[in-house]
């Protein structure tokens, strides 16, 4: 009997291991697969209209109170077939907000539905702004993706990159303007899983390990057009983009400067962040890491642009929120500090993610505009 007890105990022993491998292993998947909802599936951000208009009168706007709409800065407030523009707040009480506005398309009855879009405009170049454009196909190696072209005076174009939770070619349009003002034309792009562009295959965000593909297509659409160089221009998602183009084109000798609003540096690090905050443990997050790499092609060390700082090589313009929800402040600073001699930093204080310039306009326009000055010259 008693030279039994160990070969049980051993059996037990392995048991309970096994059980906790495979405990394990499905929760790890199961992670893998929250991973794919929160990172890798396309999902517009703008979805129902969970705010109230109380009042519409008189360029006055009263809307439900929420952490973000009152938050200082102009924003767009869009309904079904309804936009407006809001501004300065003018009065703030537990339930409501009541801030200045103005009517783009039609306008707000009250008691209609709206919600707040971070875009500020609503169309086309030219209902925003009376801009005239075009409306090429950029000729990707996966099939056709719209885009706008606004014509400009200079033979450097600026490409512009949209974020993720987007989908679509509005969030150009606040910096279009200011852009076209200096004489450059803009191709503002879609890639691959974007609402009217061509799907891939596997219909997931990769973070630029495809997308890139994208880019560099645009790019080439742009050469054809009369473009001898170009400035890039990446916002969110869009600045991954930019980075991984950056690393795999075999033609990025005529970008002359690289513009990035809030860039994901590390999304390895965010999605560790993201998976801690959800009370996630760490053993399970990163196996669930591992697994979305195998799984869903997501290569963690190529998205980390914290360790490939070696590898870039142009003028930058950082531009990042200190309340950015995404990124952590530190990425933008550490990558800012070993990027010294080719990046500009611009800090904006009561900034998120990809809202800065809702935050200050005039600011973020006069930014990107001293930048362009300086590496590119005057017009």
């Amino acid at each position: 009997m008693a030279s039994r007890i160990p070969t049980w105990t051993a059996r037990v022993a392995l048991g309970v291991v096994g059980v906790f491998v495979v405990v394990w292993f499905v929760a790890g998947w199961m992670h893998s697969n929250a991973i794919r909802e929160e990172f890798l599936v396309p999902r517009p951000n703008l979805t129902g209209y969970p705010l109230t208009v109380q009042f519409n009168e008189a360029g006055r706007v009263v809307i439900d109170r929420t952490s973000d709409t009152e938050r200082q800065g102009l924003w767009g407030l869009e309904g079904e077939d309804v936009y407006a523009q809001i501004s300065t707040i003018v009065r703030v009480d537990e339930t409501s907000v009541e801030r200045g506005g103005e009517p783009l398309v039609g306008d707000f009855p009250v008691g209609d539905q709206a919600r707040l879009d971070v875009d500020a405009y609503d169309g086309d170049p030219t209902a925003a702004h009376g801009l005239g454009f075009e409306e090429p196909r950029t000729p990707a190696d996966i099939g056709p993706h719209p885009t706008w072209l606004v014509d400009g005076r200079r033979g450097t174009w600026v490409v512009f990159v949209h974020g993720r939770g987007n989908e679509r070619l509005t969030e150009s349009l606040r910096i279009i303007p200011s852009l076209v003002a200096q004489g450059f034309p803009v191709l503002s792009i879609t890639y691959r899983n974007d609402i009217g562009a061509t799907p891939s295959p596997s219909g997931m965000r990769l973070w630029g390990l495809e997308e890139w593909r994208d880019l560099d297509a645009a790019l080439a659409l742009a050469g054809r057009k009369g473009a001898t160089d170009f400035v890039v221009f990446g916002s969110g998602f869009g600045a991954s983009i930019v980075s991984t183009f950056l690393h795999e084109s075999p033609n990025i000798s005529s970008v002359k400067a690289v513009i990035f609003d809030s860039p994901v540096l590390d999304l390895e690090g965010v999605a560790r962040r993201w998976a801690s905050e959800k009370g996630t443990p760490r053993i399970i997050s990163w196996l669930g890491r591992r697994l979305a790499a195998v799984r869903f092609g997501v290569d963690w060390d190529m998205l980390n642009q914290l360790e490939r700082t070696d590898q870039f090589d142009v003028r930058m313009l950082l531009m990042f929120g200190a309340e950015d929800p995404v990124t952590p402040a530190e990425h933008f600073t550490r990558f800012a500090d070993e990027l010294s001699e080719l990046v500009a930093v611009e800090r904006f204080e009561q900034g998120g993610h990809t809202d800065l310039w809702n935050i200050d306009a005039e600011r973020y326009e006069s930014s990107v505009a001293e930048f362009l000055l300086d590496v590119i010259g005057p017009e």
